[in-house]
């Protein structure tokens, strides 16, 4: 059954192979970021973000990452949650790809801060940001690769992380077939959005990893079975 299917490791996502077309990436992009909006994802980050700085007051200063930013509409998300909220919010986005980098700063840059960087090896120092979050990224990785980059964001991290991304399961693999027929014409997106989830990994092996990182779940939120968001103490 789909629901107790083994993970898929391997499989390269169009959108991270050498040689995509740029024009495509950012078409890619854009449907990630109307799919964030439209089916919750930002609302899940948001929320698990305030999990962790429920404690800062209006005139208070936070510094949040995102890493793996993609085309910057989380870490813009984020930027005007916080300021709207009367905090004096400074958001890094970073992301290994200088052409993705490039499309976020283009968009965004008078909002947050973009910089090219390695999840696996942050180029910051210890505990110098509030809240390290990462959306629609761990399920890019490999189980052990997935663990170095909780660790990273865990380093970097003075509150907590947050981890947001797909559960494998029956309604993630129906919702990604119904975006790939009817909502986007764009190949990457129609490729990847099936493979992603089968990518995926479950709301259990997320948690083990997260503890295996050395963070502490403090709250899990979930969509429709589809997509988990996890607020996590660094410790």
């Amino acid at each position: 059954m789909a629901w107790a299917s083994p993970r898929v490791a391997g499989a390269v996502e169009q959108l991270d192979a050498p040689g995509a077309d740029p024009r495509l990436v950012a078409g890619a992009l854009d449907d990630l970021g109307r799919i964030n909006r439209l089916f919750l994802g930002t609302n899940l980050t948001v929320a698990a973000v305030r999990e962790l700085i429920g404690s800062v007051s209006a005139g208070g200063a936070v510094t949040f990452l995102d890493a793996g930013c993609g085309r910057g509409d989380m870490a813009v998300a984020l930027a005007r949650w916080a300021r709207a909220r009367g905090l004096d919010a400074r958001v890094l986005a970073v992301d290994a790809s200088a052409a993705i980098a490039g499309l976020a700063r283009e968009r965004f840059g008078e909002e947050i801060e973009v910089r090219v960087d390695d999840l696996l090896a942050l180029d910051l120092p210890d505990q110098s940001v509030d809240v390290a979050a990462c959306s629609l990224v761990l399920h890019h990785f490999e189980p052990e690769e997935a663990l170095r980059a909780l660790r990273e964001l865990g380093r970097v991290a003075r509150k907590g992380v947050v981890v947001n991304d797909l559960v494998r399961g029956p309604l993630g693999l129906l919702g990604a077939h119904a975006v790939a027929r009817l909502m986007t014409r764009n190949p990457i997106t129609r490729h990847d959005a099936v493979l992603s989830v089968r990518r995926a990994y479950t709301r259990r092996e997320l948690l083990d990893l997260v503890d295996a990182a050395g963070l502490r779940p403090r709250n899990v939120r979930g969509v429709l079975g589809y997509r988990v968001a996890i607020a996590a103490e660094a410790v």
